[in-house]
């Protein structure tokens, strides 16, 4: 490998002709190996701090590939001397955006707060590509081109939410008099249509437990205890817990009351404010004892194992099992926000009124569920009005007569 400014120069070697397969290199002498005819790869970062993707030099010659370094960085240095004069007027944008994440720390989750710090990085970089790297340059144009096609390929509701956490940035900017205009008044609002959830079948749960139960892979964690694995999913479908809340399940704090089982935990998916808000889960007999039973993956807790600063990392883990699982039983879209799906739609269709759905979810609105779940509350009543118009019906439309018809039956 040949490491200049931040940029590294590195053979991909070709797996059909390389001569380096048969040398037994180590990955790492592979890499510096340059007696051969394979394409030379380039990585790392710009001077900025801005990752350089990966990718061709477009030639195996070690030469060319060095030239073809000093011209990305010397576009770079261009552009750096192009905006030299705009950077004497202000602030930089890279500067304004670690000063903002660094004032939310206390604010927000972590969880909110790497999404908040990946979305203005995104923007970050968007800008400076544009050519745009002072605060003061900013204008509605640019962020609303940022909007269509900075993003990605995004949901609607989660395009929404990013565009939401720019707009929180723009105004802290203009408050702190980073900039002089309000931005955010002369933006266009991000309209979101909430994608209607879609269940799993009886036929898909079975098919997913069963498979789940059939895992057998890897040294440590979900794949290699497969039966609590498949505990854990059935938690999950139960109860309507997020992954990230399911896999810190504590049975210690199951309390039974009126014989009930009463899960109380809070939720990692919060709104920071001064009082924290806690949920509620009620784990039926078979679970609480299946659980009890089972092989925990660590000594404190059933489903969490080891050690990782990032809480989302055992989310994660599902989030790929159940993947793995969905392939396998060729279910289309396989991941454990379904199963929390599937939880609220079944309660809905059972009856469950929708304050009481929005509760057992904890979300923060009924309205929230019912943005989500619109679909299934309709059909919800469409059938009991059709059991309504049966029952009445069979009492020749007078509820009098069926009310005394029943009752000759009970006598």
């Amino acid at each position: 490998m040949r490491k200049h400014s931040g940029l590294t120069l590195y053979k991909r070697h070709q797996a059909a002709y390389c001569p380096t397969h048969k040398l037994r290199l180590t990955p790492t002498a592979k890499r510096a190996y340059w007696a051969c005819s394979c394409p030379v790869w380039i990585y790392g970062t710009l001077p900025d701090g801005r990752t350089l993707p990966r990718g061709t030099t477009g030639t195996a010659t070690l030469k060319e590939a060095e030239a073809y370094r000093d011209a990305q960085l010397a576009a770079y240095v261009h552009k750096i001397r192009r905006g030299s004069e705009k950077l004497k007027s202000g602030p930089t944008i890279a500067e304004c955006v670690e000063l903002y994440i660094a004032s939310r720390k206390r604010d927000l989750s972590p969880r909110t707060l790497q999404q908040t710090e990946s979305m203005l990085h995104r923007m970050r970089d968007y800008l400076a590509a544009q050519g745009v790297l002072c605060m003061r340059d900013l204008n509605v144009d640019i962020l609303e081109r940022f909007q269509v096609s900075g993003l990605g390929d995004k949901a609607d509701t989660t395009r929404a939410t990013m565009i939401y956490k720019m707009r929180c940035f723009l105004k802290a900017a203009y408050r702190r008099e980073w900039i002089t205009s309000p931005l955010v008044e002369r933006l266009s609002a991000p309209t979101a249509t909430y994608e209607q959830k879609k269940p799993y079948s009886d036929e898909d749960i079975e098919k997913i437990l069963n498979e789940a139960g059939r895992l057998n892979g890897g040294t440590h964690g979900f794949a290699k205890h497969p039966s609590t694995f498949r505990l854990l999913l059935e938690l999950m479908l139960e109860t309507g817990m997020r992954a990230g809340d399911a896999v810190n399940f504590d049975p210690a704090r199951i309390v039974s009351e009126d014989g009930l089982n009463i899960y109380e935990y809070l939720p990692q998916k919060q709104t920071r404010t001064s009082r924290a808000r806690h949920a509620e889960a009620f784990i039926s007999d078979r679970l609480k004892n299946a659980i009890a039973k089972c092989q925990w993956l660590s000594p404190e807790l059933p489903f969490a194992y080891g050690s990782h600063e990032n809480e989302s990392y055992l989310a994660n883990q599902v989030y790929e099992r159940m993947q793995t699982i969905g392939a396998r039983c060729e279910i289309v879209d396989c991941r454990p926000h379904r199963l929390r799906d599937t939880f609220a739609i079944r309660c809905l269709l059972a009856g469950i009124h929708l304050e009481d759905v929005s509760r057992l979810l904890n979300h923060s609105s009924v309205k929230v569920t019912e943005a989500y779940y619109a679909k299934w509350t309709r059909e919800r009543k469409i059938r009991l009005g059709h059991r309504l118009a049966s029952t009445l019906s069979a009492g020749n439309g007078d509820p009098l007569v069926n009310t005394r018809r029943n009752a000759r039956r009970n006598q």
